[in-house]
């Protein structure tokens, strides 16, 4: 099974159901046989991610500079738990172990790794399948944005391809079951 490298915001956002579909596909993802690795917070959606892993018995490293432990509290009940001096080392350390890529609804922090590992994809520097789930169609914009992008010609190749979009953790995590069956040798 993969390793997929999960994006998420420290807060719990606005949303109610934004948690609960977190949880929904920690657990329904553990259940498949997949691993995570994430950014090793306990709070918000980063900490329900991880916590319903753990509740699953899944299997999920953390990786969190030490500046930011001290804010979002790194999740001391994660398989393993890497402190790392930067921000480049915590991402770099993260996107080495994925198999696969993974946006939960969260800011600025989510925005700048999907945008990293987007651009990656897009030259080449990384070969990997990058899922969204679209809870509430809280990335709706971003979709929007993207295409915008590609209409006004900044864009070099369609991202859009190897994205794959879902509104709910059972289609993505249906989504994923369905690439790993692909994959198998007949």
């Amino acid at each position: 099974m993969a390793c997929f490298c999960v994006f998420a915001g420290a807060a719990s956002g606005t949303h109610p159901n934004f948690e609960s579909e977190v949880r929904d596909l920690a657990t329904a993802l553990s259940a498949q046989g997949h691993s995570f690795i994430y950014g090793g917070g306990a709070t918000g959606l980063m900490g329900a991610f991880s916590d319903a892993v753990i509740d699953a018995n899944g299997q999920i490293t953390g990786v969190i500079p030490h500046f930011l432990d001290e804010k979002e509290v790194g999740n001391t009940r994660l398989t393993t738990l890497t402190r790392t001096e930067t921000m480049h080392e915590r991402k770099a350390e993260m996107y080495a172990q994925a198999d696969g890529f993974i946006l939960l609804p969260g800011g600025l922090g989510s925005m700048d790794e999907t945008m990293e590992v987007l651009t990656w994809l897009q030259l080449g520097l990384l070969k990997a399948p990058f899922y969204i789930l679209n809870v509430n169609e809280y990335w709706q914009p971003l979709q929007t944005l993207f295409e915008h992008i590609i209409k006004n010609g900044f864009m070099h190749t369609r991202p859009l391809d190897y994205l794959c979009w879902a509104q709910n953790a059972g289609a993505l995590a249906a989504l994923i079951a369905e690439a790993n069956e692909r994959r198998k040798p007949a």
